[in-house]
């Protein structure tokens, strides 16, 4: 699914903080009642995890990288697992992540992220 890979060049442009970038980019492909499980076990709602994002415009020089993207579709859900790959001045780490997104024209991706679910593993 592109959805996958589009937000998260998303993330690494705004937290590296360039040009041209609305936070609406992220607001508007969350459902309502998206929520988000951290490799830490922390539970963020929508508005906690736009909030999070928008603070950090510019602030992590990150290259973001998504790997080894499987997809399941059950009819107009998708369920997508992934490998996430930051690069932070020279640090590696990876998280795994499970995301369930659903078809909604009106989302700028054309899916609607429902909830993610990311584990931390060794890079």
């Amino acid at each position: 699914v592109e959805e996958v890979r589009r937000l998260h060049v998303f993330f690494d442009d705004w937290f590296s903080g360039r040009s041209g970038l609305a936070i609406e980019e992220l607001s508007e492909a969350l459902d309502e009642d998206f929520t988000i499980v951290s490799p830490h076990g922390t539970i963020s709602t929508r508005n906690e995890t736009v909030t999070a994002v928008e603070d950090k415009f510019g602030a992590i020089d990150v290259v973001i990288t998504v790997e080894n993207l499987h997809v399941r579709r059950i009819g107009g859900t998708y369920l997508c697992r992934y490998d996430e790959i930051h690069d932070v001045a020279g640090e590696r780490s990876r998280r795994v992540s499970t995301a369930v997104l659903v078809s909604d024209e009106s989302s700028p991706g054309g899916l609607r992220w429902i909830s993610v679910h990311e584990t931390s593993t060794n890079a």
